[in-house]
């Protein structure tokens, strides 16, 4: 099987066109692909579609197996790959995703990808979470005998943002991630606040763990920071892997690199 590798600020995914797949059912693929001991190793895997609502469609599963409506920064890798095989023409298109059509535009190099994302929502009901929940409300969840307030939102994917100076024991982050407050469980962003222009996050991210980077956490905890007044419509976000940038406005623009890691082939039962 053909696998190009990539990584974007340290979160990496193995992308794959569906015919590369041969039939092969695909979560059960990303399970093997993605184990760093028995495959190749990755965050996740990331399948080119043709579509017929948009110039191409991003099929993407987490390194469990489970399926994502959305990554940022698999979005930025997946228009890199898909830009320089040839796919589309132009530098500016558009990408179905189960979070809805999104504009991606590499006209600024590879190191500098702008992404759209969904307009965020506040207001979130079933199933992404046990009750409703209404916008500006505050979850207080208690893990391991320790209290946590977390401002939720969907932007593609389900998000919390937690504001801490401390860091956060992984029990705990992963207490929050799998909280029964929330059926599909959620992604977890541990958020340090260091101007008005820049942010520091960790993000603990269902299906995967604690990771170096990703793109639609560094999204959200600059949409609630900016919400709350904290930051500038545009801050920098500094993640383990790198800098991303997020732009608050009438769409949310994520923007960052994308790298690409290796190319091969590899042998899967």
């Amino acid at each position: 099987m053909k696998f190009t590798k990539y990584h974007g600020t340290g979160n990496d995914f193995i992308l794959l066109r569906e015919e590369d797949l041969e039939g092969r059912e695909e979560s059960e693929t990303a399970k093997a692909l993605c184990h760093r001991n028995f495959g190749i190793g990755a965050d996740g895997l990331l399948i080119v579609k043709a579509s017929s609502v948009a110039d191409l469609m991003m099929a993407y599963y987490n390194q469990d197996g489970s399926v994502a409506p959305m990554c940022g920064n698999g979005l930025r890798c997946f228009a890199r790959f898909a830009h320089e095989d040839d796919l589309v023409e132009t530098d500016r298109f558009q990408v179905e995703t189960l979070a809805g059509i999104l504009p991606v535009d590499v006209s600024s190099g590879y190191d500098s990808i702008r992404i759209g994302l969904m307009k965020p929502s506040f207001h979130l009901t079933a199933p992404h979470v046990r009750r409703e929940v209404y916008e500006g409300e505050i979850l207080s969840l208690t893990v391991n005998g320790r209290s946590y307030d977390l401002h939720v939102l969907f932007i593609g994917t389900l998000h919390g943002v937690v504001f801490t100076e401390e860091e956060v024991p992984y029990e705990d982050a992963d207490g929050l991630c799998h909280h029964e407050f929330f059926p599909e469980h959620i992604n977890v962003n541990f958020v340090k606040v260091e101007s008005e222009d820049d942010i520091r996050l960790v993000t603990f991210e269902r299906g995967v763990g604690y990771t170096l980077a990703c793109g639609t956490g560094a999204a959200s905890a600059q949409v609630i920071a900016h919400k709350l007044g904290f930051t500038k419509p545009q801050a920098k976000v500094h993640v383990d892997g790198g800098t991303l940038e997020v732009t608050v406005g009438d769409q949310v623009v994520l923007e960052g690199p994308a790298v690409c890691i290796a190319k091969g082939e590899m042998e899967i039962g």
